[in-house]
C-alpha cells in the first residue's frame, strides 16, 4: 500500500508542476492580449479553467497519496 502511496503522490506532483507551468503561459498570453474582445480570449481562459481544474485534482491526489502512505 506504501508503494501505491508514494506513486500516486509523485504523479500528483508531477501532474501539479506541469498544470502550473501551462497555467501561467495562459496566463502570461492572456495578459499580453489585452483582451479587446470575448473571442480573443477565450482560448487563454479555457486553459487556465481547465489547468485549475487539474491543479486542484493534483491536490486530491496529494492527500489520497499521503492517505495511502500512512496505512
Amino acid at each position: 500500500m506504501k508503494a501505491l502511496g508514494y506513486m500516486v503522490f509523485v504523479l500528483a506532483l508531477g501532474l501539479g508542476v506541469i498544470a502550473a507551468f501551462v497555467f501561467y503561459a495562459a496566463f502570461t498570453d492572456w495578459r499580453g492580449r489585452g483582451c479587446p474582445g470575448a473571442e480573443q480570449c477565450s482560448d487563454a481562459v479555457s486553459v487556465m479553467v481547465l489547468t485549475g481544474c487539474a491543479l486542484v485534482a493534483s491536490m486530491v491526489m496529494v492527500f489520497a497519496g499521503m492517505v495511502l502512505v500512512r496505512r
